[in-house]
C-alpha cells in the first residue's frame, strides 16, 4: 500500500524553486507551430481523413461531451495505476485511494506557501513547456529538430500539407468531429482493457463511491508543471535545471527558434485534420455495432483532480509504504 510521501514532497518543491524565477523570450511562431501539430502527417501515415468520411459511419447515441468525458476517464484509469498503484477496475479500490491522500489532505497545507511562490511567473513556464514539449514532439514524430540547422527548410516541407489544406465545408467538418468522437472511444476501450471491457468498465465507474480532493489544485497543477519543465530541460536540451547559469544556457540553446519561418494556420484546418491509426476503420465499425446508447446517462465521476494527483506522484516519485503510518 503507497501513500504520498510528504517529506518528498517537500524536497521536491524546494528542489523547483529555482525554475520559478525563469525569464525566456519566445518567438511568436512557436504558439502555432504548437498548434499545428495534430495537423502534420506522421511518417507511414494512418487512415486519410478524406477516405475516413467515405466510410458512412452512423453518428454515435451519445453526446460528444461524454465522449471527451470518457477518453479522459480512460486516460485517468492509466495515470491512478502508474502513479499510485491503484487499478480503479477492481474491488476495494475507492478505500486504497482514500488511504492513499489521507496524509495529503492532513499535511498539505504544510507545504502550500511554496507551490505558491513558483507561480511568480506561471504564463512564462507555462509557454516554455509548451515550445519545449512541441520539440520533443516534432523530433519523435518527423525527425525535425528546430534548434538543428536546415530546420526551417525542413519544417516548411513538413508544414506544406496542411498550410494548402482548403477548409472543409460545415457539414464535412462536422463529420471530422463524429471521426474523431469515433477515435477517441477506439483509444478509450483500449486503455480500458478492450472493446469488450469498455461498457462494463464505464458501468462500474459510475457507480464507484470515490473519496474527493478536498484540497485546492490549483497548487497540485502548478507543481506538476514545474515538474514536466524540468524534466524537458533535461531531455529536450540537456541542461541541468539547477544550474546557477541556467538561464544563460537556456537563452542560448532556444536562439535558433528564432530564425524559423513564420505563417499562418488555414482556419479550420485543424479541425478538419484528424490523427486516425491505420486501425481505424476497423475499430469505428466494432463501436459502431456496440450498443453505446446504454452508456448515454452514466453518471461518470470526475477524476481529473485525482489524475493529477497520480501524475505529481509518478513525476515526483512521491509514493511510499511507509508515509502510510506517518500523518
Amino acid at each position: 500500500m503507497s501513500c504520498l510521501c510528504l517529506p518528498r514532497l517537500r524536497a521536491l518543491i524546494t528542489g523547483l524553486l529555482p525554475m520559478a524565477s525563469l525569464r525566456v523570450a519566445l518567438p511568436p511562431a512557436m504558439a502555432t507551430l504548437a498548434a499545428t501539430l495534430p495537423a502534420l502527417p506522421a511518417p507511414g501515415g494512418g487512415l486519410d481523413l478524406r477516405a475516413a468520411l467515405r466510410l458512412g459511419l452512423p453518428p454515435l447515441p451519445i453526446p460528444l461531451a461524454l465522449v471527451d468525458h470518457i477518453s479522459a476517464s480512460a486516460t485517468a484509469v492509466g495515470q491512478l495505476a502508474l502513479g499510485l498503484g491503484i487499478n480503479l477496475l477492481v474491488p476495494g479500490a475507492p478505500a486504497r485511494l482514500a488511504l492513499t491522500l489521507r496524509s495529503l489532505h492532513v499535511n498539505l497545507h504544510r507545504v502550500l506557501p511554496l507551490p505558491m511562490s513558483l507561480m511568480a511567473d506561471l504564463p512564462g513556464a507555462m509557454n516554455l513547456s509548451l515550445a519545449l514539449s512541441t520539440i520533443a514532439s516534432l523530433r519523435a514524430s518527423l525527425g525535425i529538430d528546430l534548434l538543428a540547422p536546415g530546420a526551417a527548410i525542413a519544417l516548411k516541407g513538413a508544414l506544406a500539407p496542411a498550410l494548402s489544406m482548403a477548409p472543409l465545408p460545415a457539414a464535412r467538418v462536422q463529420l471530422a468531429a463524429r471521426l474523431a468522437a469515433y477515435a477517441k472511444l477506439a483509444a478509450a476501450a483500449k486503455l480500458l482493457g478492450g472493446f469488450g471491457n469498455l461498457l462494463p468498465a464505464l458501468e462500474l465507474m459510475a457507480r464507484l463511491d470515490l473519496p474527493r480532493l478536498a484540497l485546492n489544485p490549483g497548487p497540485l497543477a502548478t507543481l506538476s508543471l514545474m515538474l514536466g519543465l524540468r524534466s524537458n530541460l533535461q531531455a529536450v536540451l540537456g541542461l541541468d535545471p539547477l544550474a546557477a547559469d541556467l538561464p544563460l544556457r537556456l537563452s542560448a540553446a532556444l536562439r535558433p527558434l528564432w530564425s524559423l519561418p513564420s505563417f499562418a494556420l488555414p482556419a479550420a484546418s485543424s479541425v478538419a485534420s484528424t490523427a486516425l491509426a491505420a486501425s481505424f476503420a476497423a475499430d469505428a465499425h466494432v463501436l459502431a455495432g456496440m450498443g453505446l446508447g446504454s452508456i448515454a446517462k452514466l453518471q461518470l465521476p470526475n477524476l481529473a483532480p485525482l489524475s493529477l494527483v497520480a501524475s505529481l506522484s509518478a513525476a515526483g516519485d512521491l509514493a511510499a509504504a511507509d508515509c502510510c503510518t506517518s500523518s
